[in-house]
C-alpha cells in the first residue's frame, strides 16, 4: 500500500491562530479555499441533502462524517441529514447509496477497503463502480488492542500466547471481510499465528464485545480507541503504521518489530454513479473547504481522526489500488 502524505494539522492551526473571522476568511481565500458556497448554475443545492453512513452511530466512520458534515452545512447553506443504515457489514448502506437517484441529494461515506472487499468476496447489492468519488477526508490507522488489565502487555506477549495456544486467542473485528478483519488476518499471516476471528456488525459492537469480555482483543482504528486508551480502559500493543502515532509515542509499530505490514482505513465521500460533474464539483468545493476549516481541524484532532485529503482523481486511483490489494493479497489470508 502506497505511502500517504498526512495533512499537517500544525499548518492549519498556524494559519488560523490569532486571526479575526474577517482575517481568517482572507487567509482561506488566499489559500484558494472557498468562502460560503454559492448555489451552482443549476440551483444545487436547493434543499436538504441525505448523507448515508453504512454503520451504526458511534464508530469511526460515523463520528468523522458527523464532524465534517456539521461544518460543511455552512458552506452548502442546507442541512445535511445523517442516515445510519447498518447491516451486512456495510452492504445495506452502500447498496442504498449506490442505488439512489444521482441528483446530489443523496451522498454518503464509504470505508476503504471494505467498500471494495465485500463485492470481491461475495455477490452484493452494489458494485464497486456504482459510485462517483468526491474526496477522502480521513485515513484511520489500524491498531491491535487488548483490555488494559489483560495479561499481555506487549506485542511479544500476545504473539507468544497465540503461538502457544492455537485458535484459543480471539480477535474481534467490525465485520466479515471488513477492514479490521482484513488487517487482523494479515497480521496473523505475517506473525505466523492462528487465532479465532470474531466478526461483529460494526466497530461499536466490536468494542462493546471487548468491553464485556466476549473477545480477548480487537483490531480497531486509532480514533475508536484513543480516549479509552487514555482512560486506561484499553492497551494498544502495536500500531499498523509506518511511524509511531504522535499522540501515542509509547506504542511501537509493527514495522519496528520486524513485521513489514501497514494498514488503515480511508474514509471517503462519494455520490451515486451518474451524478452530474457540476454537482460533484459543488460538493467537492464545499466539503474540501469544510475539511480545512479550523473548526473541523480542531475537532478531528481532539477525536484523534487523522485527516488525509484526496481529490476525485487521486481517490479513484486509490480505489483501484485497494481493488488490486484485495484481489491479490486477501485470498492468501487466514480470514
Amino acid at each position: 500500500m502506497r505511502s500517504l502524505k498526512m495533512i499537517s494539522i500544525c499548518l492549519g492551526l498556524l494559519l488560523c491562530v490569532s486571526c479575526s473571522p474577517r482575517q481568517q476568511v482572507a487567509k482561506e481565500t488566499a489559500l484558494g479555499l472557498p468562502m460560503k458556497n454559492e448555489q451552482s448554475e443549476s440551483g444545487f443545492p436547493s434543499h436538504d441533502i441525505s448523507v448515508i453512513i453504512a454503520y451504526k452511530a458511534g464508530g469511526g466512520t460515523d463520528i468523522g462524517a458527523r464532524v465534517l458534515c456539521s461544518v460543511a452545512e455552512k458552506y452548502l447553506d442546507v442541512n445535511l441529514v445523517i442516515n445510519n443504515i447498518s447491516g451486512g457489514d456495510g452492504e445495506l448502506g452502500y447498496a442504498q447509496l449506490s442505488n439512489s437517484k444521482p441528483d446530489g441529494y443523496t451522498i454518503g461515506f464509504i470505508n476503504l477497503p471494505t467498500f471494495v472487499s465485500l463485492p470481491l468476496d461475495r455477490e452484493t447489492l452494489y458494485s464497486i463502480d456504482s459510485i462517483e468519488p468526491i474526496m477522502n477526508h480521513v485515513f484511520d490507522s489500524a491498531v491491535l488492542v487488548v483490555p488494559y488489565e489483560n495479561s499481555c502487555v506487549t506485542l511479544e506477549d500476545f504473539i507468544e500466547n497465540a503461538r502457544d495456544n492455537p485458535f484459543s486467542v480471539t480477535i474481534g473485528n467490525n465485520g466479515y471481510g471488513a477492514s479490521n478483519h482484513i488487517a487482523a488476518a494479515h497480521f496473523c499471516k505475517e506473525t505466523n499465528i492462528q487465532v479465532t476471528h470474531v466478526p461483529f456488525g460494526g466497530s461499536s459492537d466490536m468494542l462493546k464485545a471487548l468491553n464485556e469480555g466476549y473477545v480477548q482483543s480487537v483490531v480497531a482504528k486509532i480514533s475508536e480507541v484513543a480516549q479509552g486508551t487514555r482512560d486506561n480502559k484499553y492497551r494498544i500493543l502495536a500500531s499498523f503504521t509506518e511511524e509511531r502515532i504522535p499522540s501515542f509515542p509509547q506504542v511501537p509499530t509493527l514495522k519496528e518489530k520486524g513485521i513489514a505490514f501497514t494498514f488503515g482505513s480511508a474514509r471517503a465521500l462519494v455520490a451515486p454513479k451518474g451524478t452530474p460533474p457540476s454537482i460533484i464539483a459543488t460538493l467537492l468545493e464545499a466539503f474540501k473547504a469544510a475539511m480545512f476549516d479550523l473548526e473541523n481541524v480542531e475537532e478531528s484532532n481532539r477525536l484523534d481522526l487523522p485527516l488525509l485529503y484526496m481529490g476525485p482523481e487521486e481517490l479513484s486511483g486509490y480505489i483501484v489500488e485497494q481493488r488490486r490489494y484485495i484481489s491479490d493479497t486477501v485470498p492468501t489470508l487466514p480470514l
